[in-house]
């Protein structure tokens, strides 16, 4: 059977299943895996296949992603990290529908990304592991009852909802990150969202004890933000170099 040319597909599922091109690029899990920093950045310019990458992850390492599309990858030739397939529960957010023509807007935008993330957990309502606080915590923010500094701690509150539940650590993926700010720098309420964004981070990724690895996607560079100073921070220069260092195509 022919290939098809995946243009437009970012989830890594549907490109694999349906016979799609791919170039290579699983081991960038390797790098992740092998490298000490709870915090990944990967800044790159639109169409270089960020989310693409993401969703690779997410399937990687999803502790309730059955099967496996790894198969013929390279990064299923090294038996020693295979161990981590299906290994974490794995939140995937990703911001690329907030952009807003003001704060209001592109808050209300955040939340229902959140809400739609909780949505998929919905589970661990009805858990015998997870402490009825933080349930009923986690319920109220669902059912829209919180407030804005309570939504800034969504984050942290669900990762340790699903430690409770799992025990293990919470792999976040988040991607476009930067797209509030984007919208926020056009439309005059920069100040309002990045102190809602900086805060809404740090609580899930400064020393949070539930967090296995995070990793994040945008376009700003660090220089332009400010945002993460309260955080460590890998800056892996060497990942621009995987779509040049992996040409072998097909999966």
């Amino acid at each position: 059977m022919l290939k098809k040319l995946p243009i437009g597909v970012s989830d890594f599922k549907k490109l694999i299943t349906e016979n799609c091109y791919f170039v290579d690029k699983s081991l960038l899990i390797k790098e992740l895996i092998d490298d000490g920093s709870e915090v990944v950045l990967m800044p790159r310019p639109r169409r270089f296949g960020k989310t693409l990458n993401q969703s690779m992850l997410k399937y990687f390492f999803d502790i309730n992603e059955e099967g496996n599309l790894y198969e013929d990858l390279a990064i299923w030739q090294d038996e020693e990290y295979r161990k981590y397939k299906g290994a974490y529960p794995v939140l995937f957010l990703t911001f690329k529908d907030t952009k807003a023509d003001s704060y209001e807007d592109c808050l209300t935008k955040i939340k229902k990304a959140i809400l739609d993330l909780i949505e998929d957990f919905k589970y661990i309502f009805e858990s015998n592991e997870v402490s009825q606080r933080h349930k009923q915590e986690l319920k109220s923010l669902y059912e829209g009852a919180g407030n804005d500094v309570e939504y800034e701690s969504v984050l942290k509150l669900l990762m340790r909802c699903l430690y409770e539940h799992y025990g293990k650590k919470v792999i976040l993926l988040i991607d476009e990150y930067d797209v509030p700010m984007q919208s926020g720098y056009s439309n005059g309420f920069y100040d309002k969202i990045i102190g809602f964004m900086r805060n809404f981070l740090s609580e899930g990724l400064k020393d949070n004890i539930h967090l296995q690895k995070g990793v994040m996607t945008g376009i700003l560079r660090l220089s332009k933000e400010g945002i993460f100073s309260g955080l460590n921070i890998m800056y892996p220069i060497a990942w621009t170099l995987w779509v040049f260092k992996t040409l072998t195509i097909g999966h």
